[in-house]
């Protein structure tokens, strides 16, 4: 059975000997791409574990009351991108996502039987390397008159 091998010739790996002249700057083409690529997988690999939530999250709630209104129908509009948010969590938070992993600067809208249209301005929706920055959002809706 042959023993492992460790590098150049049978020797383990070492740090280098700086008292006795060893230098500790050269390294081979081969030794630089591996600590790169190295680098740039374990940036990649802190990716797998999205933030939650993912997006922009908004709650709308009555004015006067401070009550969330669970059936609103709450829109993200960033010029001419819109999107719908969807209910996230549970049916009790009355909480709204999206849009999934896009970034921009939203105007947050909300609708809903009995209520002013209501809207939220200028919410902007950044990223790092990974995914987008989540970004809470609560809509004031004011009962119709009448």
């Amino acid at each position: 059975m042959n023993p492992p091998r460790h590098g150049r010739g049978d020797a383990p790996l070492r740090a280098p000997n700086t008292s006795a002249g060893e230098n500790c700057s050269a390294r081979s083409p081969w030794t630089v791409a591996l600590i790169a690529l190295t680098a740039a997988l374990s940036g990649l690999l802190g990716c797998d574990k999205p933030t939650e939530p993912p997006v922009c999250t908004a709650i709308a709630v009555d004015a006067s009351s401070g009550q969330r209104i669970c059936d609103a129908k709450v829109v993200a509009v960033d010029g001419s991108f819109s999107e719908e948010l969807r209910l996230f969590g549970s049916p009790q938070e009355c909480t709204y996502s999206g849009p999934t992993e896009r970034a921009g600067l939203y105007e947050v809208r909300a609708t809903r039987a009995g209520y002013e249209p209501a809207s939220t301005t200028s919410v902007r929706v950044t990223r790092d390397e990974c995914h987008v920055i989540p970004v809470r959002v609560i809509v004031q809706m004011q009962r119709s008159a009448g």
